[in-house]
């Protein structure tokens, strides 16, 4: 077992920015935390029932909004579908898997500057997230097996 790697102190960090510690929140956030994926509220509710026989829906995603408003975490919106939730804050796309609907980050080396695009347009960006939609390796493999 590695020593050096230290577990969040999820208190501490609800702490540091503004937030009540309670035990939804702790337990939410390590959850997400530790997971490192991609969850929507539903996920997350359906895993937390064991742990915190008493929670509420409305509690989990009074929870999400907070952590997300507080910047500890990151909601991920994709239409009309399900808002997903995701502790890697650091700016980064996904790639998503039309068959199974796995999300998976990736980095761009350089940030695209789409401020003359914008311009032209009369358009203020305020945010922008890239999204590239295919079929992952998993997926694939199982269509070939099928074949």
């Amino acid at each position: 077992m590695d020593h050096d790697i230290k577990e969040p102190d999820i208190p501490e960090i609800l702490k540091s920015v503004g937030l009540r510690v309670t035990p939804q929140r702790d337990a939410i956030l390590r959850h997400i935390i530790d997971r490192k994926g991609h969850m929507s509220a539903d996920q997350i509710y359906r895993f937390m029932q064991g742990s915190l026989p008493n929670l509420s829906v409305s509690t989990v995603y009074n929870t999400l909004k907070s952590l997300s408003d507080a910047g500890l975490i990151r909601e991920i919106k994709f239409g009309d579908g399900a808002s997903l939730f995701d502790a890697n804050r650091e700016p980064h796309h996904h790639m998503v898997c039309t068959v199974c609907k796995e999300l998976f980050d990736f980095y761009l080396l350089a940030t695209p500057d789409l401020t003359q695009i914008a311009q032209q347009v009369h358009f203020h960006i305020e945010e922008y997230h890239i999204q590239v939609k295919g079929i992952c390796d998993a997926c694939q493999r199982r269509m070939i097996d099928v074949k």
